[in-house]
């Protein structure tokens, strides 16, 4: 399994005579103390600012302590203090391993391509070049079948919420149609209660029309009866009388 190859040590070590932080930022180094080592690299630099050896160290303990884009701006100030070739590729091909570390292979690809500018022949440039077009590659890869992979659940939810918005659109339909039948079904029960509340009421009234007839009727018959009565009653009184008037003539003849 092919690895990038890093940078692990550090690159200068200050030898004769040095400030006595730098010597005490190299022990830090060397310890994996970087922060510590980055505080007496800057100490150093403070005393020593023309000094390009200490930036490189500086930047390659920030590097260390994870201070990316620290180092790699002092791995550019490194640059820019030196003409050797060798340097700059050193510096290069650091930033490249940074950018690489973080997946950024374009960045990577074009600082390992300046390393190469500078020291064609540097093979760990070269392995480094090589495995950030190798990773690249699967990453574009990836990508690619990822964004295939999003299309596709993309396009599969769209089929589901197309599906869904059809199957409810035909529930609502079917809301629809069924709210309409019971309103329809309502409406002729209503009409059909109606009716029979006519029906009943027109019922109602022949009935009473024909009680009130009947009572008519009935009176009408009972006047009659009554003046029958009243006659019959008259018709009584009459004869009595006259039987009266005879019986009283016949005592006054036995008289005479």
């Amino acid at each position: 399994m092919m690895r990038f190859i890093l940078v692990t040590l550090t690159a200068f070590l200050l030898m004769g005579f040095a400030p006595e932080e730098a010597r005490k930022a190299n022990e830090a180094y060397d310890n994996g103390e970087y922060e510590r080592a980055i505080a007496l690299f800057k100490k150093a630099i403070d005393a020593e600012p023309d000094n390009p050896k200490l930036f490189y160290n500086l930047a390659s303990a920030q590097a260390k302590a994870g201070n990316s884009e620290e180092a790699i701006r002092t791995f550019e100030q490194f640059k820019n203090m030196t003409d050797d070739p060798e340097r700059r590729a050193m510096a290069n091909y650091d930033i490249g391993n940074i950018l690489a570390e973080e997946k950024k292979w374009d960045q990577a690809l074009d600082y390992y391509k300046r390393s190469l500018r500078y020291m064609a022949g540097d093979e760990d440039a070269k392995h480094n070049y090589e495995l950030a077009q190798k990773k690249k590659n699967e990453q574009q890869e990836q990508d690619k079948n990822q964004q295939n992979q999003n299309q596709n659940q993309d396009q599969d939810q769209q089929d589901q919420q197309q599906q869904q918005n059809q199957d409810q659109d035909q529930q609502d339909q079917q809301d629809q149609q069924q709210q309409q039948n019971q309103q329809d079904q309502n409406q002729n029960q209503d009409q059909e209660q109606d009716q029979q509340n006519q029906q009943n009421q027109e019922n109602q009234q022949d009935q009473q029309d024909q009680q009130q007839q009947q009572s008519k009727i009935s009176q009408a018959d009972a006047e009659k009866i009554l003046r029958a009565l009243e006659q019959k009653e008259k018709d009584l009184l009459q004869e009595f009388k006259k039987q009266k008037m005879k019986s009283s003539e016949n005592t006054n003849e036995k008289d005479w």
